[in-house]
């Protein structure tokens, strides 16, 4: 079998998140390729946040309804795959490829008897990601069904292969923005800023330990030296996080601009930027920040931040939730310049290792070999290989030097 002619991608909406932007940036590139792209979205005409790249064929589902019962959340369940079913068929593709735990149950459900290859991808941690007991029942029932099941880090793929029946599996970590995204172009204060800045982007739930930031924060005394504390997102902690900033003092201190449509420019002003997840799926705001050379120190936390980060010479990495290391490490990085030149320009060399052209390229190689039924084709393109010699080096230095 040739290369695949035509792809259709399937995730619930392009609502702003990690795994929509991977979604567009691969029809991005799968269409520069040469292949016939469909989107599908699955929530009506919902706004998008993201702009679907040209060229690319939008479909739009709307499959929510409230259920009032158990009954009629099965009879609804089935509505949604027939629904689904009928506009994958409709595109005639070679394969499909579905994002997100939910979505990839009722891809997979829809697709039986079709004969048409469905790789789903897993975005999150589901070792510490909350879904229904419901849903993870039948993730682990129909998961099995899919000709390759992807996830972006080898912790993930070890909790699959010990938990799950899942065998046919792939590591691929995010890849880096394309420029043209971050609009590093648009100048949107030009005039210089007084203060140092610490930024932290993502959604503000309890999930991106936003909180733990403001106590560690508030706790190293920076406020003092004139450092002030940036955090970019939208979501329900808003006004919690605000009333905790408000109580330790540093109210003052601490902005939360919202969403930013273009994030580079911000970036590009920070000093330093900070990841204080509980957990991961893998850290994109983290790559992004290391994308444009900033010094980044980070709760080692599951999963995907020591996958980017070497401890010492491309960023810091401080034990998952220790509000004091955290603390300690934004003031050794604020008060050393010089170590933030360095560990910033070893940062950006996550552009080379995490390209969209390698990184996509994988994608496509997979989708490939997944159309032609080959299983050695697939291990090959996953990188599968050289991923976990990588991980396994950086896990042996780190004992070592404990």
């Amino acid at each position: 079998m040739g290369p695949v002619e035509r792809i259709v991608v399937v995730i619930s909406s392009l609502a702003g998140g990690g795994a929509e932007r991977v979604a567009i940036d691969l029809c991005r590139y799968l269409r520069g390729a040469g292949r016939s792209v469909t989107l599908l979205t699955l929530s009506g005409d919902d706004p998008d946040i993201y702009g679907v790249p040209e060229g690319v064929r939008r479909a739009r589902l709307e499959i929510r309804k409230p259920a009032a019962s158990i009954f009629e959340t099965i009879r609804f369940f089935f509505g949604q795959v027939t629904a689904i079913h009928r506009s994958i068929v409709a595109e005639k593709p070679n394969v499909v490829v579905s994002f997100l735990d939910q979505t990839n149950v009722r891809v997979l459900v829809s697709s039986l008897g079709t004969g048409i290859p469905v790789i789903v991808a897993e975005r999150t941690d589901p070792r510490h990601h909350f879904v229904r007991r419901a849903w993870r029942v039948a993730r682990w029932l129909v998961y099995p069904m899919a000709s390759l099941v992807l996830v972006q880090t080898s912790d993930v793929a070890r909790w699959f292969r010990r938990t799950t029946p899942v065998r046919r599996l792939a590591i691929i970590p995010n890849a880096v923005r394309y420029q043209e995204d971050l609009r590093l172009t648009r100048v949107e204060d030009p005039t210089p800023r007084p203060f140092n800045v610490i930024c932290a982007m993502g959604r503000l739930g309890p999930e991106k330990g936003f909180d733990l930031l403001l106590d560690a924060f508030g706790r190293s005394g920076l406020i003092e030296d004139g450092w002030r504390l940036e955090i970019m997102g939208e979501g329900g902690e808003r006004e919690a996080l605000s009333r905790r900033a408000e109580a330790l003092g540093i109210s003052q201190a601490l902005s939360l601009p919202g969403r930013i449509d273009g994030i580079g420019p911000r970036l590009a002003a920070a000093d330093i930027f900070v990841l204080s997840s509980r957990y991961e799926g893998f850290p994109n705001a983290l790559l992004e920040a290391m994308q444009m050379g900033k010094a980044c120190v980070s709760f080692d936390c599951p999963s995907g931040p020591r996958d980017l980060i070497d401890d010492g010479r491309n960023g810091l990495l401080v034990p998952a939730e220790d509000v004091d290391g955290l603390s300690a490490a934004l003031k050794r990085l604020a008060r050393d310049a010089d170590l933030r030149r360095r560990l910033g320009a070893e940062a950006a060399g996550v552009v080379e290792q995490f390209s969209p052209a390698r990184v996509y390229g994988r994608w496509l190689s997979l989708i490939d070999a997944v159309a032609a039924r080959d299983r050695g084709a697939v291990i090959a393109a996953s990188g599968q290989g050289d991923y976990h010699r990588n991980i396994d080096r950086r896990k042996y230095r780190s004992a070592k030097n404990d």
